[in-house]
């Protein structure tokens, strides 16, 4: 295999970007890891003419931390809200709320089942995965406002789902 000026570059900075990355998120673990990972995607892009490597590859590991922050914010949001609602839950436990949870639960799973295929795999790219909207727009090559409509519709069924106004198809 041919290597790229980019990848060529990449072996060149490689310390400099893992130290940048370890500054940006105080771990020396996630850094190298996330500075694989821009290898990888270097590794796998088509070569390009570009002008100044180096700044290129700056900014790729500055996106991957980012995108990172991200999902780790959001992973830290959804299981602090998680938490908050079983913690209330089980304070809450009586026999007439455990029963109409065990409804609720029932008709979002089976909003959950009608829900087509890929609506469903977005979702769970989504919310359990902590993909942005825009990574999963890329990794399923769609365009972001599909990803958008597909959450949109889903949160909408789930909602009503919960609320009770949900009919299942089956």
């Amino acid at each position: 295999m041919h290597e790229t000026a980019l990848l060529r570059a990449y072996r060149e900075h490689e310390q400099e970007l893992v130290s940048y990355l370890a500054r940006r998120l105080n771990s020396f673990s996630t850094a190298r890891d996330l500075a694989h990972d821009l290898y990888l995607k270097l590794h796998d892009q088509k070569p390009a003419e570009i002008t100044h490597e180096k700044a290129y590859l700056f900014r790729m590991a500055s996106n991957l931390a980012v995108d990172h922050q991200r999902r780790t914010t959001r992973q830290s949001a959804l299981a602090a809200e998680a938490q908050s609602i079983l913690s209330a839950r089980r304070e809450e436990r009586t026999p007439e709320r455990t029963a109409a949870a065990r409804q609720e639960l029932k008709a979002m799973r089976a909003a959950i089942a009608d829900l087509p295929e890929q609506s469903c795999r977005i979702f769970q790219m989504n919310r359990f995965e902590g993909k942005s909207q825009r990574e999963i727009a890329e990794t399923l090559g769609v365009s972001t406002t599909t990803v958008e409509n597909h959450i949109r519709k889903v949160l909408e069924r789930l909602t009503a789902a919960r609320n009770g106004s949900f009919r299942s198809r089956t």
